[in-house]
């Protein structure tokens, strides 16, 4: 009888594991719950520049109908056409555009009440976090695709104005028309913002379509957007120097005429060796630094020039494009 007891349990234990979902099941039910909640917050922005129409992507922020894209094609546009998930257009103005970044803000046309994304924290992310992208990908309205996040604080530079600009690495394949739009995180909210074309990123050359994509950190974009709704545009801290990684450090390369930098007596060759007590070993590093700083910020630069080391105090400046 106790035999009989025991292989009945066993049975029924075996019977329960097997009716427990897989870890790749569980998964692909949040995947689908994030998609059914975010997909009707994401649009399609359509624009005519030079005769020739084109598409990228954009999501929606707040119920007010304030939507966030990509600068490329509606930076010279004071109204485009917004489609929604469900095929309708929308008329939006043109609220202001950010060409270090590369992001702009619209805003949609009378009263209708539309569904909204929440931002999220890029900075709390760890490498290998899943990520889902949904966008316009080559036409392809609400296209998603799911990935992972491959690296942060990757430095990039934008093909279009040689802009530097502060990346995520999303380890997903990316395509045309999808610029402007949400990466969102396993929550369903805001962690990166998809950028148009790069020239390089740490140095090598990306390609318009490639397995991996890029995105500018929420924490960066959702400041661009506050700034461009409040102020018409975004304000970011200048320093005034082009440099350079080196294995011991960052070397000033050029220092703008009239800038802070110059203004404080850095110096072409400069090492740049530490940013307000933080060491700094890469371009990214100080990339970082001066893309989360503010205009005004009294800033100490760390250099070594001629084996001296110097501590240089700079206010930083204010750039918007």
């Amino acid at each position: 009888m106790k035999q009989l007891l025991a292989l009945f349990s066993v049975c029924l234990c075996v019977l329960g594991l097997a009716q427990q979902p897989s870890l790749l099941e569980r998964t692909g039910q949040e995947v689908s719950l994030v998609v059914e909640r975010a997909r009707p917050a994401v649009v399609t922005v359509e624009a005519r520049v030079g005769g020739r129409l084109v598409r990228s992507s954009g999501f929606v922020i707040d119920s007010a109908g304030f939507v966030v894209c990509a600068a490329e094609g509606v930076r010279a546009q004071p109204q485009v056409a917004l489609y929604l998930p469900e095929g309708e257009a929308v008329p939006a103005r043109v609220v202001g555009v950010d060409n270090i970044t590369g992001i702009a803000l619209l805003r949609t046309e009378g009263s209708m009440r539309l569904q909204s994304l929440s931002w999220g924290s890029s900075e709390r992310l760890t490498l290998g976090s899943p990520l889902i992208l949904i966008g316009n990908r080559s036409g392809l309205e609400g296209s998603v695709t799911v990935g992972t996040l491959g690296g942060k604080d990757r430095v990039g530079v934008r093909r279009d104005n040689q802009r530097v600009v502060l990346l995520l690495q999303f380890n997903g394949t990316v395509g045309s028309g999808e610029p402007g739009a949400p990466l969102l995180d396993s929550q369903g909210r805001v962690v990166g913002v998809m950028v148009g074309e790069l020239a390089s990123v740490e140095g090598a050359p990306v390609s318009p379509v490639a397995v991996v994509g890029f995105a500018v950190p929420s924490e960066i974009a959702q400041r661009v957007a506050t700034d461009l709704r409040t102020k018409g545009r975004a304000e970011h801290a200048w320093l005034g120097v082009d440099y350079q990684g080196l294995p011991s450090g960052v070397v000033v390369r050029r220092v703008a005429a009239g800038s802070p930098a110059q203004q404080a007596g850095v110096q072409v060759g400069d090492l740049i060796v530490q940013y307000n007590e933080k060491p700094i070993r890469t371009a990214s590093d100080l990339t970082r630094e001066l893309y989360f700083a503010r205009p005004n910020q009294r800033i100490t630069l760390t250099v070594m020039r001629e084996g001296q080391q110097a501590r240089l105090t700079i206010t930083l400046g204010m750039q918007s494009l």
